[in-house]
């Protein structure tokens, strides 16, 4: 499913997504795993559950495909720690679903938030060296 998922993301947002680096398909993945969570904060607020079921499937769809394309054996000690970031990430939208908490979302965007700064943040010239 998160193949899926993966798939329609690139074709409706990213449109050339076969030109994109590695790097860069994760820089958008994490943007729109944040915009999913945002979304789906105002879709609580709103009572829109529908949209937020839909919104929090698409984020941990997302989640599942960063977690899959971690490399242990290079990774090591990161990976796993992401690895372990990205289960309790998943468990928590799960949670916040179930109980339309944005608390929750809110925890989880604050887990995912230094993450993808530290990516962003990674340099150009070190951007083609990026590994899973």
């Amino acid at each position: 499913m998160a193949h899926i998922s993966l798939k329609k993301y690139q074709q409706t947002e990213m449109g050339n997504a076969g030109e994109a680096s590695p790097y860069r398909l994760v820089a958008l993945l994490f943007q729109k795993l944040l915009d999913n969570i945002a979304t789906a904060k105002g879709a609580i607020a709103q009572k829109n559950y529908a949209k937020k079921g839909s919104e929090l499937s698409n984020a941990i769809a997302i989640i599942g495909v960063l977690e899959s394309s971690l490399d242990f054996e290079q990774g090591g000690e990161i990976s796993k720690n992401l690895s372990d970031l990205y289960l309790f990430c998943s468990e928590k939208l799960l949670e916040a679903s179930t109980d339309n908490d944005i608390d929750k979302l809110n925890d989880v965007a604050q887990v995912l938030i230094p993450i993808k700064s530290g990516w962003d943040a990674i340099p150009i010239e070190n951007q083609t060296q990026v590994s899973f």
